[in-house]
């Protein structure tokens, strides 16, 4: 009997231990959805639009005049193939970039055909992480990470 009195107080007192670190740690906190870069269509479906980049690199773009080979390294166009092993070897549309309003936008020099498949990507890599970062870390990460976005014009 002594002996059972011992393990519930040893079982209680080990919860209390866990309950207590657990809730001294630190919460990480989650990126709202909002201020993430994200793809879209134009409304007028002549365009592509790349939103909520961060306003570091909207000035570095503004301070740099990029040739269209230099945007695609960052954002591009494709058209779409039905060979999902060949997407990556596909050249990008060429057409014109505009930094409008806090986003760039990518017009294609011929129009987006009706019933053809697109998709367009950001090559993010590091370029989400503060120049601050960078700078202390002495070390720019290549993740090769990219944004995709597919979409078809119907009409």
């Amino acid at each position: 009997m002594y002996l059972t009195m011992k393990l519930k107080n040893l079982f209680h007192i080990t919860v209390f231990f866990f309950l207590t670190f657990n809730s001294c740690r630190e919460e990480k906190v989650k990126e709202n959805a909002p201020n993430v870069m994200q793809i879209r269509l134009s409304a007028d479906n002549t365009a592509i639009e790349l939103h909520h980049i961060p306003a570091y690199i909207l000035d570095e773009f503004r301070a740099d005049s990029l040739q269209n080979s230099q945007w695609q390294n960052f954002f591009a166009v494709y058209e779409d193939i039905p060979d999902p092993e060949m997407r990556d070897f596909q050249p990008a549309l060429e057409g014109s970039y505009v930094i409008v309003d806090g986003l760039v936008r990518f017009k294609p020099g011929s129009d987006f055909r009706k019933g053809t498949s697109y998709f367009a990507r950001c090559y993010t890599k590091s370029l989400l992480r503060e120049p601050q970062d960078i700078i202390s870390s002495r070390k720019l990460f290549s993740t090769g990470e990219f944004i995709e976005y597919q979409f078809k014009i119907l009409r």
